[in-house]
């Protein structure tokens, strides 16, 4: 496809991540893995530990949100459980005002402006962004759940990867 035909909607026919909030991260992996045999899971405490860097927004104003994710593969889609942590995020908000569930379905792209602004031109805003666990990604959450049901993420993600969530161990990101 060339630049020329490009529409910034291409990005959302291939989903890449499924993310659902949960109360008890542990809990939840190990029911997965126990009754369907799902896993194994890469666990995260988010923003992952000397990683100061990592900046938050939430609904536009400067964020102090924590998290423990889990990631784990089903073919071709990322599965990831968040635990929401300390501080006001749209996934403490969701089960706060939902319960558990399907939280968000995340699409990847290597340029994200063109993207951000074609929702803004359709009236969706960002609820919750931030930095990526990997060196020049970044993320955004979009305040869709009125328009579509659930909450629409957009990573930025880097040449050379697959956009998946990387493994961490001891700060250092492995792929």
């Amino acid at each position: 496809m060339s630049a020329n035909n490009f529409s910034p909607k291409d990005i959302f026919s291939q989903c890449v991540q499924i993310g659902v909030v949960v109360k008890d991260l542990d809990q939840r992996m190990k029911a997965l893995t126990e009754i369907f045999g799902i896993g194994p899971f890469r666990v995260v405490n988010w923003p992952p530990p000397g990683r100061d860097d990592m900046q938050r927004q939430y609904y536009g104003q400067p964020g102090d949100f924590t998290a423990r994710m889990a990631f784990t593969e089903l073919g071709t889609v990322e599965l990831e459980l968040i635990e929401p942590g300390e501080g006001q995020s749209i996934w403490a908000d969701f089960l706060r005002d939902h319960g558990e569930g399907i939280h968000h379905i995340r699409f990847n792209t290597f340029d994200m402006a063109p993207v951000i602004n074609y929702l803004g031109e359709c009236g969706v805003g960002i609820s919750q962004s931030g930095l990526g666990i990997r060196v020049g990604t970044s993320w955004a959450n979009f305040d869709t759940e009125d328009k579509v049901g659930f909450t629409v993420e957009l990573m930025k993600a880097v040449a050379g990867t697959d956009g998946r969530t990387p493994k961490i161990v001891e700060g250092n990101v492995l792929d």
